[in-house]
């Protein structure tokens, strides 16, 4: 391997170098060069040690000018120690807590007094006045084990940046895999400190935090909002070693999130560091701006309850004065969410959250005139319009969630006339809509946008498809006009709205909640999403609350039949079947639904009049956590039947499907089909099927997006109908292909038994007639499978879906490799391949029968006339020709120089690839079996040349020159064996030599020594250079480790 493209060259010394020379980092590469001791290299007494208390205290005294030299070695104790009874994510917090807030210390001043005193460690507000260093190479001793580290990151001595690197052509999850994740085991404390984990391979970089899955990793494409983005190691040092932006990601764009009882380490994704930023700038203009902050869009999925929580905390502490944060929302549901989330992530103190909502109008406008850190309020609670302005001395800033919804109206107009001061921003999951003038008028305009499109192309959600239903089952609909979009809307926000709605539009409502037709689509979404079981949770929205009910009493009843189906099945499976079904069935049963609706005033009565009974869904919502059951992925709670509650503001990570059964608009609609986008492992997409007709109102809100802002307008459901048709087309153009190449594949799908078997012999074999027409065929077969992926049973003939099994089948017998071990005689198994594709004509009935031979007689006369027997010549050739790539594979990678027998198997491919015809395949056929003789011949050898294994006769032949004499052959022969102890017991005294360029360098000198101690006299200088070269990239390829 050239040294100019190993790990160390390429990817390691460029990091270095680039947060050297562009980012003003210090960088010491410390293998085999650190000096122990306290003024040695690092200051480190010795490797276990991984915070540089020399560079830390020298900090400690420069940013806090009262330290004393007692105090300072109290602070760094304490500093340093830990509980061992805590986990390792425990530490990290509390560290990561002392080094944001300071470390405590009892200050004595000079009149004998103690005062409680908060200890620097970091200058934030200074960042190029901290000390940054790069460690690359930095030895690290754990309890039991040592490992070796590729770059370390300092800030004053503490070690906050860890850094995994492999070679380019790496997989970046092999970082994650092979070397963090044993790093938290081996050497857990260097993790105790750290705030950044960056794995990369060069070309592709993720970073993520402490405890995170390799899924919550996430790139860093950009250094503005504007850059198209890559995802390169070097766009992520720029983005997030620069100075500034590591000590402002530090201090401000980390979090610990306490939900649902466990802890998660949060990390600011890229745009979200990018958009709060545009938003802090912003309030730092805010009188120019006349407390217009602007539209914060950022799109359902991305993390939206997050950026509020990084503003606000950015503003508290980097800005003078104590301001006052009003968070807004319109719905009870969503402003205990969003207290909730600021409460488990630390933000209101050791305070409740319900401390900081009021239980009135009057109680708002009481906290208003204090100056609580945070009030969560519905917007329906500025309600007093006789009260006098409020115009405190600190600053009040309104943070409106779903801005578009919460800024107008005469709660809102109240709102602005009691704060006429305050500052406002607009937090929205969704983009302006062209008419919406008033939402611009009150926030401004977009301070930050993350789009659709961005939000996907970055991973930071999945993809939505969509699926209408509604044309398939020739659902009765009435039309989706704007009047009905309307009255439903503002039924949703208005319960007394709900009798006007019914009254004036009872047409229209008649035709969503009959009977016949709901009872239609209760039957088809119990089959589809029983076909779906393995995908993830749904949620079923429907018109109204009492449908909701009644729809939950439909699913119920086709449930029941869905098992009781499912279980006559078994009576007829197949053992492979009936475990697959087993599972299913266990699904169906344990699998369980929700209503889920707000109260509402009579309720019980209003439900009885249906003759339905709302008490025990009642019951299930107020006595159960609900929301929480919903959310956790294991619990059998996987459908909820919805109509306002859980649309917006309700992240479920993995729901999968929504099933939309109710006419929506605008925001609603775009809010809405999101919930099904959320990241989640496993997780490749969400659906949205429809039984309503949303698609044109979903196609009118994405033309509406306010484009000069750059709204993104292409669709983020596409039309499934395109994906069948796509699928119908593919296997036409598959089932010509295959005709054309003279396979008639309908005779395979009409088979069956033994017939079937050889049937799909023969289909391999006519599309492996050459390397061309296989790649052909396979890339049209793959582009089929991933599109089968996304549609359900009843969506495909079962005519469709025999056609697509039987291309599979073909495509599965091409992929099949001849397994053998090493030790198996080659010869035996390539008679085993000849006789897998003898054809015996037996009653006129062709079938496939593998003939048997004494293998003791084997003689290649014989088989060539098999071979002339064979019927499925093409699949027979690339049989052998897989079978002698893996063995001359295997015979090269442990002897080089048997790169003729390469080349030979080279000339005869070429001459095959030439004709093609009958005679051409027979005589390759003859061709490659003499050549698998000599292979033969060939693995014996060692013995005859007096060595005890393939390894020594392979450095022998690398070291073999001609015109030597029988005495110095017999040199290079003792040499061979001596040469390959001493590599073999050095690479074992070394942790993964080939990973570093240090280790590389001992075994290349031991290499050199060696051969020039032990070689003859007739070798000169430049054969013991070539020859040297030769060893080393022999042994770095076969034995990266002992």
């Amino acid at each position: 391997m050239s040294w100019e493209y190993s790990e160390n060259i390429l990817v390691q010394n460029s990091a270095g170098n680039l947060l050297q020379d562009a980012l003003g980092w210090d960088v010491v590469f410390a293998y085999n060069k650190e000096v122990l001791g306290q003024d040695g290299t690092l200051g480190r007494k010795t490797y276990k040690e991984i915070v540089l208390t020399r560079y830390l205290k020298k900090a400690l005294f420069e940013n806090n000018t009262w330290l004393t030299a007692e105090l300072c070695e109290e602070v760094v104790k304490n500093l340093l120690t830990y509980s061992s009874s805590n986990s390792l994510k425990q530490i990290n917090q509390q560290k990561y807590t002392m080094l944001t807030n300071g470390i405590p210390v009892r200050f004595k001043k000079p009149n004998g007094e103690f005062e409680d005193r908060q200890v620097k460690v970091f200058n934030f507000n200074e960042p190029e006045k901290n000390h940054f260093l790069a460690v690359k190479e930095m030895k690290i001793h754990g309890s039991l084990y040592r490992r070796r580290t590729d770059i370390v990151g300092f800030v004053n001595g503490i070690p906050l940046l860890f850094v995994e690197l492999k070679k380019q052509n790496v997989d970046v999850k092999d970082a994650y895999d092979l070397n963090y994740t044993d790093y938290q085991d081996t050497i857990p404390q260097l993790f105790h400190f750290n705030a950044f984990l960056i794995l990369s391979n060069g070309l592709e970089a993720k970073v993520g935090t402490l405890g995170s899955k390799y899924e919550f990793f996430h790139e860093w494409k950009r250094l503005q909002e504007e850059d198209a983005g890559t995802v390169d190691l070097e766009k992520m040092l720029r983005g997030i070693c620069n100075k500034t932006n590591f000590m402002d990601l530090f201090e401000n764009f980390i979090l610990f999130d306490r939900s649902n009882g466990k802890t998660a380490k949060i990390l600011a994704r890229n745009h979200q560091f990018l958009g709060v930023n545009e938003a802090v700038a912003s309030y730092k203009e805010r009188k120019l701006r006349k407390g217009k902050l602007g539209v914060f869009w950022h799109t359902q999925g991305s993390g939206k309850s997050y950026s509020m929580i990084f503003f606000a905390q950015k503003i508290r502490r980097k800005f003078t004065g104590s301001p006052t944060f009003v968070v807004l929302t319109d719905r009870e549901e969503l402003n205990k969410q969003i207290s909730d989330t600021f409460e488990a992530c630390g933000c209101l103190g050791n305070v409740e959250a319900k401390q900081f909502i009021p239980a009135s109008g009057a109680r708002l406008v009481e906290m208003l005139k204090g100056n609580p850190s945070y009030i969560f309020t519905l917007i329906h609670k500025f309600n007093q319009p006789d009260v006098e302005p409020i115009m405190p001395d600190h600053d009040i800033i309104i943070m409106s969630d779903e801005a578009h919804r919460t800024q107008n109206g005469i709660f809102a107009d109240i709102m602005c006339a009691l704060l006429p001061t305050a500052s406002r921003i607009g937090f929205t999951g969704t983009p302006l809509f062209s008419y919406d003038h008033i939402t611009e008028r009150t926030f401004g305009k977009y301070v930050s946008i993350y789009d659709f499109k961005r939000a996907v192309d970055d991973g930071a959600t999945v993809p939505l498809y969509y699926e209408n239903r509604a044309d398939l089952l020739e659902i009765t609909n009435p039309e989706i006009n704007d009047r009905l979009l309307d009255a439903i809307e503002a039924a949703d926000l208005d319960v007394d709205q709900q009798a006007k709605l019914e009254r004036e539009l009872a047409k229209d409502i008649h035709i969503l909640t009959s009977k016949k037709r709901l009872d239609q689509i209760a039957r088809d979404f119990v089959d589809h999403y029983s076909d779906l079981w393995t995908t993830g949770k749904a949620m079923f929205v429907c018109v109204n609350k009492v449908t909701a009910v009644r729809m939950y009493n439909l699913a119920q009843k086709y449930w029941a039949l869905k098992i009781a189906e499912v279980k006559k099945s078994l009576e007829t499976a197949s053992q492979q079947e009936h475990l697959e079904i087993s599972r299913r069935l266990k699904w169906l049963e344990d699998t369980e639904m929700a209503v889920i609706v707000s109260q509402e005033q009579n309720e019980i009565a209003t439900f009885q009049k249906w003759g339905l009974e709302i008490k025990p869904h009642r019951e299930k919502m107020e006595k159960r956590e609900m929301d929480k059951e919903f959310k956790d992925p294991e619990h059998p709670l996987r459908i909820v039947f919805v109509c306002a509650m859980w649309l917006t503001g309700f992240d479920v990570k993995s729901l999968a499907t929504i099933y939309l059964d109710k006419p929506l608009k605008a925001h609603t609609l775009m809010q809405t089909i999101a919930r099904a986008n959320r990241v989640y492992e496993g997780k490749s997409n969400g659906l949205i099927v429809d039984y309503v007709g949303v698609v044109k109102a979903l196609r009118k809100a994405l033309a509406d997006y306010t484009a000069t802002q750059g709204g993104d307008t292409s669709d983020p459901a596409p039309d499934k109908e395109k994906l069948l048709a796509r699928i119908f087309a593919l296997l036409k153009e598959i089932t010509d292909f295959m005709m054309e190449k003279g396979f008639d594949l309908s005779k395979l799908v009409h088979s069956a038994g033994f017939d079937k078997l050889a049937l799909v012999k023969e289909g391999a074999n006519a599309v492996c007639a050459s390397g061309e027409v296989r790649k052909c065929f396979e890339i049209m077969a793959r582009e089929l499978f991933k599109l089968f992926k996304y549609v359900e049973r009843h969506e495909v003939s079962d005519d469709h879906r025999a056609y697509k099994n039987a291309i599979s089948a073909v495509y599965d017998q091409l992929q099949e490799k001849r397994k053998h071990s090493n030790t198996t005689d080659l010869m035996i198994q390539l008679h085993h391949i000849v006789s897998d594709y003898i054809t015996v004509i037996d009653n006129s009935r062709v079938a496939e029968e593998a003939k048997r031979f004494d293998i003791s007689r084997i003689d290649f006369v014989r088989l060539q006339q098999e071979f002339a027997r064979a019927r499925n010549k093409n699949l027979l050739m690339k049989d052998l020709k897989e079978l002698v790539e893996d063995r001359l594979a295997d015979m090269m990678s442990r002897n080089p120089t048997r790169i003729n027998y390469y080349e030979r198997y080279q000339v005869i491919i070429e001459a095959f690839n030439a004709e093609q015809d009958k005679a051409a395949i027979e005589k390759t056929f003859i061709d490659l079996a003499n050549l698998v003789k000599d292979l033969d011949e060939e693995e014996k050898r060692y013995a005859r040349e007096g060595f005890d294994n393939d390894e020594e006769l392979a450095m022998y032949d690398l070291l073999l020159k001609d015109s030597l004499t029988p005495q110095e052959i017999k040199k290079v022969k003792l040499l061979s064996k001596t040469l390959l102890e001493k590599i073999k017991a050095k690479i074992a005294e070394l942790d993964h030599w080939t990973d570093k360029e240090e280790t590389q360098a001992v075994v290349d000198v031991l290499i050199r020594d060696t051969l020039w101690s032990e070689l003859p006299e007739s070798y000169d200088d430049f054969a013991l250079t070539l020859y040297r070269q030769k060893v080393y990239e022999f042994v770095y390829s076969n034995y990266p480790a002992a």
